[in-house]
């Protein structure tokens, strides 16, 4: 699933542009800095981002190992795609759903507190730090995404849908906080229409392959996708 998770963080990251575009430019693109300072604190935040959601991926792919020995690993896949699906639907913004949660909240004031913190000290704190941080924010994209680590049904799976995910999100932000491509704040906004797309099509996926593949031990999942089990 490496290219489903790429193409999601890579179409996914028109989203963050918009949302933490603007904390990774004033990390990241210092004007007292050099262009190639700026290409390497972007090299490095992008390089804790992409760590942090493989960790990520790799306790959630724990989590979907035991459903997958349970057998349940279709009806999960199944769930989560019409949960998508509906959300597309009815335009539920995920982000101001789950983050309207207390415990949620509070987390998210944790964290933001802390890269607070680490801004104020840019100078002593290297940009991998920062990145790390940033990958444990409350994001409606992330979530997309560690619904398809879970749904991957093995922990190296997790980790590598969340690996893939991340190195999908590079090149745009990588462009943006290295100022290669020029994005106006109101265009960066625009972008955050892109996610409900993203996740109408994810789900549906997800609901394919809960019906139509079945999940063998022996096979990967792909192979099992070009050759489906046919029900006469």
């Amino acid at each position: 699933m490496w290219y489903i998770a790429f193409t999601i963080g890579l179409f996914g990251s028109l989203h963050c542009i918009g949302m933490c575009g603007p904390l990774a430019i004033a990390f990241c693109n210092k004007p007292e800095n050099n262009k190639y300072q700026n290409i390497g604190s972007a090299i490095s935040y992008n390089l804790g981002r992409t760590i942090t959601y493989s960790l990520l991926g790799l306790f959630f792919g724990l989590v979907s190992s035991f459903l997958y020995v349970a057998h349940l690993q279709k009806l999960l896949s199944i769930s989560l795609g019409t949960i998508l699906v509906i959300t597309f639907l009815l335009s539920i913004d995920l982000d101001k759903v789950i983050n309207k949660n207390s415990t949620i909240k509070k987390y998210h004031a944790l964290i933001r507190s802390i890269i607070s913190k680490v801004m104020t000290r840019s100078k002593q704190q290297p940009p991998i730090f920062l990145g790390l941080l940033n990958g444990l924010l409350p994001c409606g994209l992330v979530y997309l995404a560690l619904a398809g680590a879970l749904a991957t049904g093995s922990i190296i799976g997790g980790m590598s849908f969340m690996l893939f995910f991340g190195l999908g999100t590079i090149p745009m932000l990588f462009a943006l906080t290295t100022g290669l491509g020029f994005f106006p704040t109101k265009v960066r906004f625009q972008f955050r229409k892109i996610l409900p797309y993203v996740t109408l099509c994810f789900g549906l996926f997800l609901i394919y392959r809960g019906v139509v593949v079945e999940f063998p031990a022996e096979l990967d999942f792909w192979e099992s996708l070009k050759n489906p089990v046919m029900c006469f």
